[in-house]
């Protein structure tokens, strides 16, 4: 015979929990770490190389930064969104909304300047009209290079190695500490039942956990550099 309690329906419900300040700090952190992805640029038709592109992109942005007259600054706009006129839809979007939210910091920051000096409206402007166009011309070459590229262009234009073997590594192993924070969170949610009243001690260890992946990731490349001879000729992948 089977006992009654065993015949009866029994439903868990556990009081809701709220994920604390730090934790969700912690979880936005790295999902935004993780989706910091090696650049995998897509070239349209017409190819430049990466070199003439990142020359063409250190003169454009020299001459926003001296540009006085509205005609200069409008021929770097013509050209700058004449070549953001060509990329895709959804890119376009991509491209454009961080160029919108730096201008209307920017707008938001020199507007007090605007309305006690209305002299110099114009100048206030320009350099509105400056960081769009400069964060405009940055994301596109940064949507149309692919990183790899842009380590072997540095390396033509003599920039030390140490210098962006540090730069492409850390790039690299951001990306990845990214991933791992946003699984460990991940792990921890699905494992949770009920209310944590020792929430702290979960962000200590996905800290230390990620702390302790870090230093065993940064011992295994000190080792297979010294297993590959590494010297100071860094040509990227």
């Amino acid at each position: 015979m089977i006992p009654d309690w065993l015949k009866g329906e029994e439903r868990a419900a556990p009081p809701r929990d709220r994920s604390p300040f730090a934790l969700r700090t912690l979880k936005t952190l790295g999902g935004v770490l993780a989706r910091l992805q090696i650049q995998r640029g897509r070239e349209g038709r017409l190819r430049i190389s990466v070199l003439g592109k990142l020359l063409l992109l250190l003169a454009l942005l020299l001459c926003l930064s001296v540009a006085r007259h509205p005609l200069l600054l409008l021929g770097v706009a013509a050209l700058a969104l004449g070549y953001a006129s060509t990329l895709p839809a959804w890119e376009l979007a991509s491209v454009l909304r961080p160029a919108l939210g730096g201008a209307l910091l920017t707008l938001l920051l020199v507007l007090p300047a605007m309305l006690l000096r209305p002299a110099g409206r114009l100048n206030n402007v320009l350099v509105v009209g400056k960081v769009f166009l400069s964060v405009t011309m940055v994301n596109c070459f940064n949507r149309r290079t692919q990183w790899n590229e842009l380590t072997a262009a540095l390396r033509r234009l003599r920039v030390p190695g140490v210098f962006v073997f540090v730069l492409d590594l850390s790039l690299k192993y951001i990306v990845q500490l990214g991933g791992v924070m946003v699984d460990l969170l991940t792990a921890r949610e699905l494992r949770a039942v009920g209310r944590d009243r020792h929430k702290y001690r979960s962000v200590g260890g996905v800290l230390g956990q990620t702390f302790l992946r870090s230093i065993r990731l940064s011992r295994e490349t000190w080792e297979a550099m010294c297993c590959r001879c590494f010297t100071d000729d860094y040509k990227g992948l």
